[in-house]
């Protein structure tokens, strides 16, 4: 694992955008898992915010569906509008192997004349030693309609963890790079490192995440305040 570690952090790189409200999601699909979460972030710097409303739903125990809907603040509202999202998920490896991989199929729509988003992002998940996991997660996605931009837009998320009875305690890492048209040079880039602490909140299926991001590169938010809320049913 003392090689892992290091070999992750120079293949992720550490990045964020603005109000991140994203995850760093496993390809693990549960039969009979259904759920609720809430999302929030704050940027200190421009004190705006964003939050996401999330149900989630299996399929079966390879396939699971979910329904996003955001709102941001913006010089019009505190709760405007930002997109809807319906998303795919795909596990691809069998339940009892050490390495599960799967792949995530997303459709976001906007208003205002902003480009709508069609992504594929190919999820990894490792065990490791005295549990220890990480994951690795290679997103890309295309815009199309009004003000679309060209090319396909490449990400990567990671993190590594460690799981406790009581949930887990870890270190996450966004990272944009640009799209296919034209890759961003380093400091355009938006690149964040972070911790954050899952557990129970004590109350039958509900659940917590809470995190800062800090952006290492000129493009990303300086601080970022992250907070969820999850109750399975």
């Amino acid at each position: 694992m003392q090689r892992i570690i290091p070999l992750m952090f120079l293949l992720l790189g550490f990045s964020a955008t603005a109000q991140n409200t994203g995850g760093v999601f496993g390809p693990v699909v549960n039969a009979g898992h259904r759920s609720m979460e809430y999302r929030f972030a704050y940027d200190e710097d421009s004190e705006a915010w964003a939050q996401r409303l999330h149900y989630q739903q299996s399929i079966n125990g390879e396939l699971m569906w979910r329904i996003i809907g955001a709102t941001r603040k913006t010089a019009q509202s505190d709760t405007d509008f930002d997109f809807v999202q319906g998303e795919l998920f795909w596990q691809l490896t069998p339940d009892s192997s050490s390495y599960q991989s799967g792949l995530r199929f997303d459709v976001r729509l906007r208003d205002n004349d902003r480009a709508n988003q069609f992504g594929v992002n190919w999820m990894n998940q490792f065990s490791l030693a005295d549990q220890w996991q990480a994951r690795l997660i290679l997103l890309t996605s295309i815009q199309v309609g009004d003000n679309a931009a060209d090319g396909v837009a490449i990400g990567t998320r990671g993190s590594i963890y460690k799981k406790f009875a009581i949930g887990q305690v870890g270190l996450e890492m966004y990272s944009s790079y640009g799209s296919t048209e034209k890759f961003k040079s380093l400091d355009d880039q938006s690149h964040s490192i972070g911790p954050f602490i899952t557990g129970s909140l004590g109350i039958d299926r509900w659940s917590y995440f809470a995190g800062v991001l800090v952006g290492v590169t000129d493009a990303a938010p300086d601080t970022e305040l992250r907070f969820r809320l999850t109750t399975a049913f």
